[in-house]
């Protein structure tokens, strides 16, 4: 029988930006072209990059909506 002691550790949580997700994007599209994944994986590997970019193409229309906006203080 073992026992388990929580740990009462602060840690940060880690970090993901916008712009980590483009590069993955970029990443994602470079890989695939030299031939890094097996078809089978292909599909799997495409829809993960479609979604990725949707999502970002929805991240940078919201950004140039609330770009476009007027400020309510104005």
């Amino acid at each position: 029988y073992r026992k388990i002691y929580a740990l009462n550790i602060c840690m940060e949580a880690p970090k993901l930006s916008i712009a980590d997700l483009a590069s993955l994007r970029s990443l994602i599209d470079a890989a695939c072209s030299r031939g890094a994944f097996k078809a089978s994986e292909m599909k799997l590997v495409g829809d993960i990059y479609e979604k990725l970019t949707a999502f970002l193409q929805a991240v940078q229309a919201q950004a140039e909506s609330t770009a476009t906006q007027p400020s309510q203080g104005e």
